[in-house]
């Protein structure tokens, strides 16, 4: 397999692989709802004769099996896309292609992700009488909403595997530069969503009423001040409020207000104390407010950052220096977002790659999950080529990773993370 010319291979199918990420594109399903991709997934693997299994609730597992005993590595990308409605124009110009559904649209890059490993899938099926190993090629629903991941990553664990590797398309990094040092990547979340219940009245007498907007006014207020009173400023952390909802009508004080807020950190301590305080200032906040409150989803801190092994990571850098050269590889700060991808790497030594697609003079840098957001279609070969790579290096890699698994199953990881079990 080592004779292979994977550039000249990639570059034979990139029409191919461009091809797919626009159909995707074009016909995006939100989370859960993925099923003409999944068709077209599953068309695929049938064309190059690969077995593949549907996981209800979960996505695509295909299986490709080398001549040759060896390790096992999981391929992974996410199908879903987000209930938003696209722009027809990027940052500079009308878009290539757009989104044939009204309220979808792929504003986060997973069909350019799927699209890639299709085509890294494509390449490895046709060596694999010279590959050593067996290559699992997974494609997960519902990775915005978290609902798909536990019952593909429990059948992945079922088979069993050595390690794992997925891309991630960037929009603040320079188009075609790849980013794959070790350490931590991407963060954990503690995500909440809270009704506070006041007394409604006539906005000429507000002495009569208990209004929420008030109670929830002096939380946000102490929410805010949180990372300067107890929070450890050298470890990253964000807090922020995506969603306020109350009242309809400017003289009437309503009864109820919800809101929704999540936190971003690396330090899961840092997670924890988050976690209380806000905990702490609600209950206090409506307590003085004489206003109830109740969780519609807790605020539970998830140990759950993405973690770049740092052995594996010095194999994805030897694979982007060996087939695209030096000048691709770069390095990112860590992105404060979070993704499912960490539950594999509990399980799985790994790297989780950023792939960058800002291009100024193609308009393409916008924002993760903006209506602008567009991808520049030239790197879709690099993000195949390095896959194809790194999966053969890492089979034919024979010393042991370094790495301590976690030890709960993952009924019970996803249990004290309060993750979607299905």
């Amino acid at each position: 397999m080592d004779k292979i010319n994977i550039v000249d291979e990639v570059d034979k199918i990139n029409s191919y692989i461009i091809e797919l990420r626009r159909k995707f594109h074009q016909y995006p399903e939100i989370s859960m709802r993925e099923k003409e991709t999944i068709k077209t997934i599953n068309q695929e693997l049938s064309k190059w004769n690969i077995p593949y299994e549907n996981i209800e609730k979960g996505g695509v597992i295909g299986i490709i099996d080398g001549k040759y005993k060896g390790k096992t590595i999981v391929l992974r990308a996410d199908i879903d896309a987000l209930p938003i409605k696209e722009s027809k124009e990027n940052l500079l110009k009308e878009k290539e292609v757009i989104s044939k559904h009204q309220n979808a649209t792929h504003a986060c890059g997973h069909d350019g992700h799927t699209a890639m490993l299709l085509g890294a899938t494509r390449i490895l099926s046709n060596n694999r009488d010279s590959l050593h190993g067996r290559v699992l090629v997974v494609f997960e629903q519902g990775e915005e909403n978290g609902r798909g991941v536990y019952n593909l990553l429990n059948r992945i664990l079922e088979i069993g595997a050595d390690g794992v590797w997925g891309i991630h398309l960037k929009s603040d990094l320079e188009t075609g530069k790849i980013s794959v040092e070790p350490g931590a990547r991407m963060a954990s979340a503690c995500s909440f969503d809270v009704l506070i219940e006041g007394k409604s009245g006539h906005a000429s007498r507000p002495d009569l009423a208990v209004s929420p907007i008030d109670c929830f006014h002096d939380f946000y207020n102490k929410f805010k001040d949180i990372k300067n009173r107890i929070l450890n400023p050298f470890d990253p952390i964000t807090l922020s409020i995506g969603s306020v909802q109350s009242g309809e009508a400017s003289n009437v004080i309503p009864k109820t207000l919800t809101f929704k807020g999540t936190v971003r950190y690396l330090n899961y301590k840092q997670g924890l104390t988050a976690q209380t305080e806000i905990k702490n200032i609600l209950e206090k906040e409506t307590e003085f407010h004489q206003c109830n409150y109740r969780y519609i989803r807790e605020p539970v801190a998830k140990d759950s950052t993405i973690y770049n092994n740092e052995e594996c990571s010095q194999i994805a850098i030897n694979s982007v220096k060996s087939t695209l050269g030096k000048k691709h590889l770069t390095t990112h700060p860590i992105w404060m977002a979070s993704d499912t991808f960490s539950y594999y790497m509990k399980y799985f030594p790994g790297v989780y790659a950023f792939l960058g697609i800002k291009n100024s003079d193609l308009g393409t840098g916008a924002e993760h999950h903006n209506p602008k957001f567009d991808v520049d279609e030239s790197i879709l070969k690099y993000g195949t080529i390095i896959t194809v790579k790194y999966a053969l290096d890492f089979l034919m890699n024979k010393r042991d990773i370094s790495f301590n698994p976690e030890k709960r199953d993952i009924y019970n990881l996803f249990l004290d993370n309060k993750g979607y079990i299905p």
